[in-house]
Order: C-alpha cells, then sequence, then structure tokens
C-alpha cells in the first residue's frame, strides 16, 4: 500500500501494490481454530481497529499546551502495543530483553515508534485541516506500511480461513498495522468524521460518531464546558468595559 496526496481528490489515495496486496482486503481476518503451531508461528487473525489508531496517536497529548507522553520508555511502549493485541508475549520478552542489554537500541526503538506516531498525527491534522501532509509524514508512513506479511490459509472449524503471518521485525508490524488502520479511514467515506478537538490546548484526534457529525470536542464535560465557560468570561469583560465608557 502507498499513501499519496493527489490535488484532485479528496484527500488521499491508496494504491496497492503485488507485494504487499494482503493490505488491500477490506474483510477484517480472523482465525477460527487457534493452536500452538499457530502462536509459535507469530500468527494472529486481527487487525488493528481505527479505535488503535488513533488512540496510539493520542499517546502524545496535550493538557494546557504542555505535551505529555505516555510511551516514555520501551517498557511502557511494548505493554501498550501488548495491551493492543499487536505484539505477542513471546515477542514482548525478547524486544524488552534487547532493550535492556543495550540503551542504543532502546533509543532507535522509541525513535521508529515516535516517528511513525508523529507522521500519523500530520496525516490526521492535515486531513482535519483540508491540506495535502508534509511530504516526509507521507514517507514514514509509506515506510511503515511495508513491514512484510503473508496472506495463507489456515483450518478453520468449518473448513478453511484466510489468515497473515508476520515475516521480520514485530515492531514493523506494530507500526504497519496502526498505520494501515489509520490511512484506511483517511482514504475512505467516513474522513470527514475524524477530527481534532477544537480547544487548541487539548488538539485530541477522535471519531465522530454523533448523528450530525458536527462535534468539535473531545469531551463536552471537559474541553467543552471550558470552551462555554471561556466565551462567558469574554462577555462578561466586554460588557465591564462597556459599562466604563463614558456617556
Amino acid at each position: 500500500m502507498t499513501v499519496t496526496y493527489s490535488p484532485n481528490n479528496r484527500a488521499l489515495r491508496v494504491t496497492c501494490q503485488v507485494c504487499i496486496m494482503g493490505y488491500g482486503m477490506e474483510t477484517t481476518l480472523t482465525l477460527h481454530n487457534t493452536s500452538d503451531e499457530a502462536e509459535d508461528l507469530g500468527r494472529h487473525g486481527h487487525q488493528a481497529a481505527l479505535a488503535d489508531g488513533l488512540d496510539f496517536v493520542n499517546t502524545l497529548s496535550y493538557d494546557k499546551a504542555s505535551a505529555h507522553d505516555r510511551l516514555t520508555d520501551a517498557p511502557t511502549a511494548v505493554s501498550w502495543l501488548q495491551l493492543h493485541a499487536l505484539l505477542h508475549q513471546e515477542m514482548v520478552r525478547d524486544i524488552l530483553a534487547d532493550a535492556a542489554a543495550d540503551s542504543d537500541a532502546e533509543e532507535r526503538l522509541m525513535g521508529r515508534i515516535r516517528r511513525v506516531r508523529g507522521a500519523l498525527r500530520e496525516l490526521l491534522d492535515a486531513a482535519v485541516e483540508q491540506r495535502p501532509p508534509q511530504s516526509g509524514a507521507l514517507r514514514e508512513v509509506n515506510r511503515a506500511l511495508r513491514a512484510p506479511y503473508v496472506i495463507e490459509l489456515v483450518p478453520a472449524a468449518d473448513g478453511v480461513s484466510l489468515d497473515h503471518r508476520h515475516e521480520g521485525d514485530p515492531i514493523s508490524g506494530a507500526m504497519a498495522r496502526l498505520s494501515e488502520a489509520v490511512t484506511r479511514e483517511l482514504t475512505g467515506q467516513n474522513v470527514r468524521r475524524l477530527r481534532v478537538c477544537a480547544n487548541e490546548e487539548c488538539r485530541w484526534v477522535f471519531n465522530d460518531h454523533s448523528p450530525a457529525g458536527r462535534r468539535k470536542w473531545c469531551d463536552m464535560s471537559s474541553c467543552g464546558n471550558r470552551a462555554k465557560a471561556a466565551r462567558h468570561r469574554e462577555r462578561q469583560k466586554q460588557k465591564a468595559a462597556a459599562d466604563t465608557l463614558p456617556v
């Protein structure tokens, strides 16, 4: 899958290439009959959901314009990926052992994860703002999407089902699946449902499920109420200033 920007298109365009044709499949692939052998091969049938991709982007959050990174080091980052079913337990042990043995390896690992996260954030911001994304972000996401998968038939209770198996680095596979989830939405019909919280001090990314599709705030009880309070204070300030003017 390659993501490109076209000025004649609404936002982004996805093209599928033969070497990674599995990304062209719209159906979520599930493994109906798992086994120890399948687990040993690093095989699992679930794709990352859009919610996983947005949660990943939001691990760098903002509060009153101050950045807060929830992925502070390799253990927290790897635990997050495992919690979202993007890494198997045996993968986690190996990755953390490598990071603990080599501080440079941990730095490289975190750099890869944060680069993909930042690139996905740029693509989402660009879609919301209806502008072309930065070329560097496109390159980073396209690089993430190139992680190799093998599509294959596996036994199922009622016959066979399609599944995929990782080839290569598991972190690259996790980044690919998160990137795929976000880019599918960016290139789909509901891209205008993607939102960035209108509170400039928050900027939380979310998917607008409201019937009208006009939601502005990540949470009305927090950012929405803050905005209402700010508008009220501004009106009071303007009224007080008007009252002090000479008649």
